[in-house]
Formats: structure tokens, C-alpha cells, sequence
């Protein structure tokens, strides 16, 4: 039996909501939290891969970077084909300031992630990610 559209859409609300609270309790912006999410780990990215793998809009990433960039914590170059797209890197203030904010955070996904178990939470990522390749197509199908 198939979980209503309703079910799905509570189930990924209470997820964004966690994160939410989470990010207001350590007093920034959730958008700021998956802007430094996505850099995290990462030499550069452009904006257009940090929209990509956030889901914020192109005008949201624009106005975190520029916050970003006029606190001294990232820095932006030229793109590596296209000169107008702007490579994103955090400097040496930026990584502290992002270790600081998300190591509580990673900590706490893998104590979650521990509680469920090695082979649910592989299951999750994967049911996760086969809903998003499905999902994807079946758009493309309906553009089409």
C-alpha cells in the first residue's frame, strides 16, 4: 500500500522543520545553514551547484554568499569555463566559522544515523535517492 501525498509531504516538513530548529537554536539563518552545508568539504563550488544541491533559489544563494564575502568568509573567482559564473570558496575564517556551526550538527546526524543502524540508514539513502531520480524523470516526461 502506497503512503498518501499528504503523509509524504508531513514526513519531509518534519524534516526541514528539525533542521530549522536546529539552526534557529544556534541563532543563524537556515539558509545560511545549507549554504555552509553544501560548501562544507569543498574546495570551490559555484552557485549554481550550491542551488543544485540545496534546492534554494539562485537569489537566496546570492544573498548568503554576498553576506558571506563581506564578513571575510568566503571568497569568489572566476569560473573555470564560464567567467561569468563565480567559483565559491571559504576562506580560512569561513572554515572555522563553518567547522564551529556544523560540527554539533554532523555529530548529531550520526548518532541518529547510529541509532537506526548501518543498514536502515542505507536504506533511507537509498529510497531517498531512487525517489529523487524517479521524481526527476517523471518531470522530464511531463515537460516533454
Amino acid at each position: 500500500m502506497l503512503p498518501d501525498d499528504k503523509k509524504f509531504w508531513e514526513t519531509w516538513g518534519q524534516a526541514n522543520a528539525l533542521y530549522t530548529r536546529w539552526a534557529d537554536a544556534h541563532e543563524i539563518n537556515y539558509y545560511l545553514l545549507f549554504v555552509l552545508y553544501a560548501l562544507d568539504g569543498q574546495e570551490t563550488m559555484t552557485q549554481k551547484k550550491i542551488c543544485d544541491c540545496t534546492g534554494l533559489t539562485k537569489q537566496t544563494v546570492n544573498s548568503v554568499i554576498r553576506s558571506l564575502k563581506n564578513e571575510g568568509r568566503v571568497v569568489l573567482s572566476p569560473g573555470r569555463g564560464d567567467k561569468r559564473e563565480k567559483q565559491v570558496a571559504l576562506t580560512e575564517k569561513g572554515i572555522l566559522y563553518s567547522q564551529e556551526l556544523l560540527a554539533p550538527l554532523h555529530e548529531l546526524e550520526r548518532r541518529v544515523l547510529d541509532i537506526m543502524g548501518g543498514s536502515r540508514a542505507q536504506q533511507m539513502f537509498n529510497m531517498i535517492t531512487l525517489f529523487n531520480t524517479v521524481f526527476e524523470k517523471e518531470m522530464e516526461k511531463r515537460r516533454k
